[in-house]
């Protein structure tokens, strides 16, 4: 018997970040973490190209620095990993 797994990132929207801010993201899984400017969300909820900083999380805490100035996206999910369930917190923390 099949097993049907959904694709169901979180997107959180962090607001207009300065350079540099750092993102923490802690976790309770492996997942991925992306964070996506605002050009790029919408290709990322319509799984087409976009770009993006981040990539798996193997650890239980992740830390980000924004490339750039401006509006500022973290998506967190399971897309090709074995997790199901997860938590995420989301801090802008600088």
């Amino acid at each position: 018997m099949g097993i049907m797994v959904r694709w169901e990132p979180v997107v959180v929207d962090l607001g207009w970040l300065p350079r540099a801010a750092t993102v923490r993201v802690r976790l309770d899984a492996v997942v991925n973490v992306r964070l996506l400017n605002a050009e790029n969300v919408g290709p990322y909820r319509r799984r087409s190209a976009y770009r993006m900083v981040g990539g798996v999380a193997t650890q239980r805490q992740l830390d980000i620095r924004v490339p750039s100035d401006g509006h500022w996206y973290i998506a967190v999910d399971t897309e090709g990993l074995t997790a199901g369930n997860f938590r995420v917190d989301v801090t802008v923390v600088s």
